[in-house]
């Protein structure tokens, strides 16, 4: 019966999630805390609420009387002042005082008498009631009256015992009933002489002792003057129709009272003590509001521990969940276990059932591994053998004292013994030369000194022999390998003839840049040379470093550019010793750059001959252009010489008759001058076309040029009877070029084009000239004809040296453009169709700054 109730309560337990058995049990242990230790602080904070009180109402009592006693004292030390005045002396020093029996003091009311400076009454909290001027002998002079309350009928009395007594300024006395403060501070004429006293009668009231504590009359702490014998209240600092006059005895039921003597006033008639009165209802109701904070506090930490407690089972819960579900997968997978509880309810509960089961599929596990893994050695142990049985390399086992007790297939193979002839037999005398027996034999003494299964293997390069007698250079480890009790090692032998090879041949590779005769150099990419062959000294002594050293910073920014690209770059130096072409091949993921040079002055210099060569054959060329022109040139030539004589003779005609006018001949004499400055022109455009000079480059507005080169064929198109038309670019067409090559270009399309068109009749000869800027910003010449045309056949050979389509040509003139065009870094193309025309069109780099005006 007792099993079955724990095992339902069990049940119950289980279900019930382990955050909510935190809470309630969080709930109910802080409901008890709280009911246990609730009054005890309760109380104990009560305890220490009086005492610090009692303390603290100690203080305030004696600050209030210090407040006091300061207070009395600003008006002391003003009378002090006032009496010591200026203006009090220069009053007093004419006065003469009679005795004044029956006479009444001089009265000042509305304002200040001369002897007293306002302002200085003015600087004071509480105006002071009445201020006197006494004569030596006491009696009162003069009064002025501050206020409502006329002078007390008891002062001259209380002030002859005042100035009988020179012990205390300052004390505080009763006047008719009502508490004054007076003050007496001796005055003297100009001359120092004591003429009598000042006196300042200060009314104590609700206004005074709440100034005097520097504080609304709201404060929740009262200040009130009682009478020591009869213990009632003199004055107060509020309530004072309530307070005035009580007992303090009587007030101890609803304030808590402080009394102290006064040891400033010790002349005072009177026995005042300086009372503190706070009352019960606040003091209590601090009591109950620190009490309510300190139970919220005790609320708040209760409700933040149980709610930390809470958490923390919470935390602990989750991870108990995420260890049964790992340790659940764990044994999904090795033990195939299912987890044999619900996701919900109390996870200690769970891991403690699940433990039991699992702690009884491991022991089963167990077993079944034991004979799995049994089994598993023993393929292990084939699987050992197979390995060594297919291993590339041959491997001999042998005893301590060196004879084989095992022999791979791949060893019978190299060294041509069966494993049969091999076994028992000592391993250095059987595959080793004499050379490298004494080697074997120290490395094998060697694992033996140490018998460190765990050491590491030592590499040995010693001599083997086959049993043929060919001897090979093999590569030796010797690994220890204890079985049981006994000691055997594992000798890997591996054949290296073919690595020795490969060693050699990359030695020789390695030697191949310095046996070479051209520079060969490497630099990384802080720019430092770190290699470079003997050839390469010219380029060393070039950049002024050695070898180690940094290039100059031109030659090592062009290494990081090279190596930010990952393109070669060729660069061409010239040294002392002639001119090298520089190829810069970058090595990435190593960083740094190989530069191969070649000696390329011999080149270099073929090229400077063959480029003269070629401005002679361009300058015959324009030479036999212009032989073939030489009719048109003369007739160009004619027409300005033909002008001039007839204008000439002209002249000459009406001077003889005297028939000219003056104006007539002036204007005949500028024709003169008109066309044999044309005829200049002529001559200069064709030395320029005829004179040998070197290219050069200058900005030239390629209409110019076209227009110019039009000029020069202009006879030969007007006999023929060729229409032309022009449509060049309104904008100047400008590339820098040489402008005699580019015209001579001009001109080879041109005559190429009258050539053509005379084979068409004469009125559909037609020449079409256009200039202008392409989509790519190149400047364009194009020369169209509709002549007979190009075949295809013949268009693909058009350019080259030696070939021509007419029956006189030479084959040059297009060669040469073309050769010139390109010297321009431009192109020439050519367009035909065989019996309606040709079109060629020239592409020259535009200068920059057209290209810029164009884009704008």
């Amino acid at each position: 019966m007792i099993h079955s109730r724990r095992d339902i309560l069990r049940q119950l337990l289980r279900r019930v999630p382990m955050p909510v058995l935190a809470a309630l049990f969080g709930l109910l242990t802080g409901a008890a805390v709280w009911i246990v230790i609730d009054p005890i602080q309760t109380r104990a904070i009560g305890n220490i609420f009086d005492e610090e009180l009692s303390g603290q109402l100690e203080t305030r009592a004696s600050e209030s009387l210090a407040r006091f006693d300061s207070f009395t004292q600003s008006y002391v030390n003003t009378t002090r002042l006032l009496a010591h005045h200026r203006r009090m002396a220069d009053y007093l020093e004419p006065v003469f005082w009679f005795s004044n029996e029956g006479e009444v003091p001089l009265l000042h009311r509305k304002e200040a008498p001369v002897w007293l400076p306002e302002d200085a009454i003015k600087g004071l909290p509480v105006k002071p009631s009445l201020a006197l001027l006494a004569d030596l002998e006491g009696e009162i002079r003069e009064v002025y009256q501050l206020g409502d309350r006329p002078l007390p009928k008891e002062t001259a009395a209380e002030l002859r015992h005042a100035l009988a007594s020179a012990r205390q300024q300052a004390y505080i006395t009763r006047l008719d009933g009502e508490l004054y403060v007076l003050i007496s501070e001796q005055v003297e004429d100009a001359s120092y002489n004591q003429m009598g006293s000042l006196v300042l009668l200060v009314s104590i009231d609700e206004t005074f002792l709440n100034a005097s504590q520097q504080r609304a009359s709201t404060s929740q702490t009262t200040v009130a003057l009682v009478d020591g014998e009869s213990q009632t209240i003199l004055a107060s600092s509020r309530n004072s129709g309530l307070l005035d006059g009580a007992n303090i005895n009587a007030l101890e039921s609803d304030y808590v009272i402080t009394a102290q003597s006064f040891f400033e006033y010790g002349n005072s008639p009177l026995n005042l003590l300086f009372a503190t009165l706070i009352s019960r209802d606040v003091i209590d109701a601090t009591r109950q509001s620190i009490i309510a904070v300190e139970r919220r506090h005790r609320l708040t930490g209760a409700a933040i521990v149980g709610l930390i407690f809470v958490l923390l089972f919470i935390l602990i819960s989750s991870r108990i969940n995420r260890l049964l579900k790992r340790v659940a997968k764990f044994s999904s997978r090795a033990l195939h276990i299912e987890h044999p509880t619900p996701r919900g309810g109390n996870q200690l509960l769970i891991m403690e059932d699940w433990i039991r089961s699992f702690t009884q599929a491991v022991m089963k596990a167990r077993e079944e591994m034991r004979a799995r893994y049994t089994a598993e050695i023993q393929e292990r142990e084939a699987l050992k053998t197979a390995v060594l049985d297919a291993s590339l390399d041959p491997i001999v086992t042998i005893d301590q004292a060196g004879r084989i007790v095992d022999f791979n297939p791949t060893a019978e193979k190299i060294f041509g013994y069966s494993r049969d002839e091999v076994l028992n037999q000592a391993l250095e005398e059987l595959i080793f030369d004499k050379g490298s027996r004494e080697a074997f034999n120290s490395l094998l003494y060697d694992c033996l000194g140490e018998q460190a299964l765990e050491s590491p293997t030592v590499l040995r390069t010693l001599s083997a022999c086959r049993k043929d007698g060919k001897l090979f250079p093999v590569e030796v480890a010797i690994k220890p390998v204890m079985l049981g009790n006994k000691l055997f090692f594992t000798t890997y032998i591996r054949d290296i003839s073919e690595r020795k090879r490969q060693a050699q041949e990359i030695s020789s590779l390695a030697a191949f840049p310095g046996e070479s005769p051209l520079p060969v150099l490497r630099i990384n990419q802080p720019g430092v040379v770190i290699y470079a062959n003997k050839a390469s000294d010219a380029l060393l002594e070039y950049w002024g470093c050695k070898r180690m050293q940094t290039v100059p910073i031109y030659w090592k920014r062009l290494v990081e550019q090279t190596l930010e690209t990952g393109r070669a770059t060729e660069v061409e130096v010239e040294t002392s010793t002639g001119v090298f072409s520089l190829l810069l091949a970058p090595v990435a993921n190593l960083a740094y750059v190989n530069v191969y040079g070649r000696d390329i002055t011999a080149i270099r210099q073929a090229e400077e001959e063959a480029r003269h060569r070629q401005n002679e054959l361009i300058h015959v060329s324009r030479l036999s252009t212009m032989g073939e022109m030489a009719t048109g040139i003369a007739h160009e030539l004619n027409q300005p010489l033909s002008a001039i004589v007839n204008f000439a003779n002209g002249c000459a005609r009406r001077i003889r008759l005297g028939m000219g006018e003056k104006e007539e001949l002036i204007r005949a004499m500028e024709q003169i001058s008109l066309q044999a400055e044309r005829a200049g022109e002529i001559i200069k455009r064709l030395r320029g076309m005829v004179t040998r000079q070197q290219p050069v480059r200058e900005h030239t507005d390629l209409n110019t040029l076209v227009k110019d080169a039009c000029a020069l064929i202009a006879h030969d198109r007007q006999k023929m009877k060729i229409a032309m038309e022009l449509q060049l670019s309104r904008q100047p067409v400008i590339a820098r070029i040489d402008p005699v090559q580019i015209e001579q270009v001009i001109l080879n399309l041109l005559r190429n084009a009258l050539d053509a068109l005379g084979e068409r009749h004469a009125a559909d000869r037609c020449l079409l000239l256009e200039t202008g800027m392409n989509a790519q910003g190149m400047a364009y010449i194009r020369v169209q004809d509709n002549g007979s045309g190009i075949v295809l056949e013949d268009l693909k050979h058009l350019f080259d040296p030696f070939f021509s389509t007419k029956k006189t040509g030479m084959g040059m003139g297009l060669s040469i453009s073309k050769t010139i065009v390109a010297e321009h870094n431009g192109r020439i193309m050519a367009e035909s169709l065989p019996g309606k025309g040709t079109v060629f069109t020239i592409e020259l780099p535009a200068s920059s700054a057209i290209v810029e005006s164009i884009a704008s």
